[in-house]
């Protein structure tokens, strides 16, 4: 059986699940009409975070990545490939297939990256319609986008994400990219049937874009708080309590 769930797709397979997700990241980079500038080592950085933070998020760990490059090789696709194996290295995220694409036949002048990762769960283990009535829900991070991510010490990197999967008082975690904390938590309401109470007030924007996966809601049982607050050194914001 496949399923969608969230943006990711979960293939259920006997007691395993296999779960896909991917980005795209465009206009942002070293090329002439790139409208931010930045290091294409960056781009690749940037990219495989956000698409392993979806499925890390789910309980999933990562087995394969496949980058499709809108660019050359050389210079920019080994730029960007290089961001990505030092990523994962850094990280710590190991035995992992790697394949791709570049664009060889017409020159580009504009970055153009596409990620698409796949990682492997036992099924007890996905972290997939967990939450229940009473429990917490809270922010990890803070949402930041364009050139904030290059200046802000306080939005969440792949190490974190890391964190979150490996932390068990997280039953459901869910990154915020584009579309802001406001939809992710209406999706929050959406896969588990339940309304939040919200505690949050306007210290925070939660329509504002969350850029490449900056911040992260989380869901956790009250008693477990604490825990969840100091997982990582980034900003902690309560955001409500299910019912």
């Amino acid at each position: 059986m496949i399923e969608k769930y969230r943006d990711v797709l979960i293939i259920h397979e006997c007691d395993v699940a296999y779960a896909v997700s991917c980005d795209s990241t465009g206009a942002i980079g070293e090329k002439e009409n790139d409208v931010l500038k930045v290091d294409a080592e960056v781009v690749g950085r940037a990219a495989i975070k956000v698409a392993l933070s979806d499925i890390l998020c789910i309980g999933a760990w990562p087995i394969a990545i496949s980058d499709t490059l809108s660019n050359e090789m050389n210079p920019t696709g080994i730029k960007i490939i290089d961001g990505i194996k030092k990523e994962l290295t850094e990280n710590e995220i190991y035995d992992i297939r790697l394949t791709g694409s570049t664009e060889e036949n017409f020159p580009s002048t504009m970055t153009g990256v596409g990620v698409t990762a796949i990682g492997k769960a036992e099924k007890e283990d996905l972290k997939v319609r967990k939450a229940k009535v009473g429990m917490e829900v809270g922010l990890l991070g803070y949402p930041r986008v364009g050139q904030e991510v290059l200046c802000f010490d306080d939005i969440l990197l792949l190490k974190d994400y890391v964190k979150i999967f490996r932390c068990n008082e997280i039953v459901e975690a869910i990154p915020v990219g584009s579309k802001g904390i406001k939809y992710e938590l209406n999706v929050l309401k959406f896969t588990s049937g339940l309304n939040l109470l919200r505690e949050y007030d306007d210290e925070i924007d939660d329509e504002k874009s969350g850029g490449p996966s900056t911040c992260c809601i989380v869901v956790y049982k009250k008693d477990d708080r604490q825990i969840v607050q100091n997982l990582v050194d980034k900003p902690f914001i309560r955001l409500g309590r299910l019912s």
